[in-house]
């Protein structure tokens, strides 16, 4: 009984189940058991969060848990002045932000455990996940198998290779995780201070290969983006953050050398991406001459897979989004409409509502309608600004802004961390920056995109917090009370 409740109250485990209930979220079919479980976890994040503060007071250790607490409170008017719409979605979403705040962020208060451990545990089972449901997919992929059941279309969705996900821009970003995962677990500096073996070089190089070809395939131009910023992100610390000082030449040599580097980059991966589609395409029409596809007949030929988008706008329908966002924005500027009412203010406001939003109409989870918990605008920074208003909006930058600083100041600094996890953390999260212009990430949305980001913003605060120790005299005195200067 004793083990149990510990292992009930472990932050470490709650994480770690979380993000892999998540996951799990992502795959075509298990995902209906994954919810029911997603359901179960929010209960327990929620129980865990109280916990933490009334025993470990969470909040007041936690860095930058001023604007986090701030961006908690103001979620919470926003939900009591929305609580006639969608009440219970949008409490879960209020469980979620404090989940992500104050058991993932909040991570590096938790001084006796080792949080490369933790690290390591997760990204060595998604580099064995991810691999496996690769090959499977693939090799579905090449055995012509495409059909659709219970809503979900497995293998091919709208042209687009979505392996045994139920989303090709899932399986996009899970790829380049899992390759960010495969990056961390080589750094041999990280694997001797998490106490871990090292992963199988056949399993890295696996995963490389396999997430690599499923990403060219699914066509997400989002996860593109993400690869694309986390290579560049990287040469440009190599480039910059192995030195102290530098003369105005080598800035502007080293500057050339990485946008030739960002150049080189950008052109190869589109050009893989044009020969893999094209030669999976043809390999395709090769198997379907020798044996007919599921469901279709001899006098039916299946239509050609090319792995386009069918929706041929660059933007493939965003800057409508966006645009109905701007004007949900109008609706309360101020603190926002919650993120749950995206869908139900969209119904009222426009003539098929939000763009994208009808594809959940009809669709339940349980007693819930899926509209209001799944419709998103597509951009993490407009999602925010609709959602929470101005004011969460701006409590969101303030805190960013503070944090990235203080990284990117450490990271260019600290020689130590060459060869250490560090610096890839900190390529994804830059890159993550601008991925979160172009899909659904950021705050407002229980899915693995989001949580895998507070993940690693936690793990990086980690390295900020015991490479960066607080100055003894580091406080403000307010109403008389002394306070971390941390905590801002």
């Amino acid at each position: 009984m004793t083990k149990l409740k510990k292992g009930f109250f472990s932050n470490s485990l709650f994480r770690q189940c979380y993000i892999l209930c998540l996951f799990a979220c992502n795959i075509s079919y298990l995902h209906f058991a994954a919810y029911v479980g997603l359901g179960l976890m929010l209960i327990w994040g929620g129980i865990l969060f109280v916990y933490n503060e009334v025993t470990r007071r969470t909040m007041l250790k936690t860095r930058y848990s001023f604007w986090l607490s701030a961006i908690l409170i103001a979620s919470v008017i926003t939900f009591l002045m929305n609580i006639l719409n969608n009440a219970l979605i949008n409490f879960a979403f209020l469980i979620h932000l404090a989940i992500i705040f104050f058991i993932y962020f909040s991570v590096h208060t938790e001084k006796q455990l080792n949080f490369r451990r933790e690290v390591y545990n997760v990204s060595r089972i998604l580099v064995y996940v991810t691999t496996v449901l690769g090959i499977v997919g693939l090799a579905l992929l090449v055995l012509g198998v495409d059909f659709e059941f219970l809503n979900v279309k497995f293998i091919i969705y709208e042209n687009r290779f979505t392996g045994l996900y139920s989303n090709p821009n899932y399986l996009g970003f899970s790829a380049v995780a899992a390759l960010f995962c495969c990056h961390m677990l080589i750094k041999k500096d990280f694997l001797e201070k998490s106490g871990c073996r090292r992963v199988s070089r056949i399993w890295l190089g696996s995963c490389v290969a396999v997430n690599g070809i499923s990403l060219l395939l699914c066509d997400s131009n989002g996860a593109t983006v993400l690869l694309v910023g986390y290579a560049f992100f990287f040469v440009l610390y190599k480039m910059f953050g192995t030195e102290s000082k530098f003369s105005f030449k080598q800035i502007l040599y080293k500057s050339m050398a990485t946008l030739l580097a960002g150049l080189v980059i950008v052109s190869s991966i589109f050009l893989l991406r044009t020969v893999c589609q094209l030669g999976f395409a043809e390999l395709i029409k090769i198997n379907q001459s020798i044996t007919a596809p599921i469901g279709v007949t001899p006098e039916e030929p299946a239509p050609a897979v090319t792995f386009d988008h069918e929706n041929k706008n660059l933007d493939s329908g965003r800057l409508t989004l966006w645009s109905q966002g701007i004007e949900l924005f109008k609706v309360n500027p101020v603190v926002g409409i919650g993120k749950g009412n995206i869908y139900t203010y969209g119904l009222d406001k426009f003539e098929n509502g939000v763009k994208f939003s009808d594809r959940y109409h009809g669709l339940q989870w349980g007693p819930l309608e899926l509209g209001p918990f799944m419709t998103d605008l597509h951009n993490g920074y407009l999602t925010i600004l609709v959602s929470a208003g101005a004011l969460g909006f701006i409590l969101f930058a303030i805190f960013g802004i503070r944090f990235f600083c203080s990284t990117t100041k450490h990271v260019l600094r600290d020689e130590r961390l060459q060869e250490s996890a560090f610096p890839c953390m900190f390529s994804f999260l830059c890159a993550y920056l601008f991925y979160s212009f172009i899909e659904v990430t950021l705050l407002f949305n229980i899915t693995f995109t989001v949580v895998f980001f507070w993940m690693i913003l936690g793990y990086t605060s980690c390295y900020l917090s015991k490479n960066k120790p607080e100055h003894p005299l580091g406080h403000y005195t307010i109403f008389g009370k002394p306070f971390r200067k941390t905590l801002f």
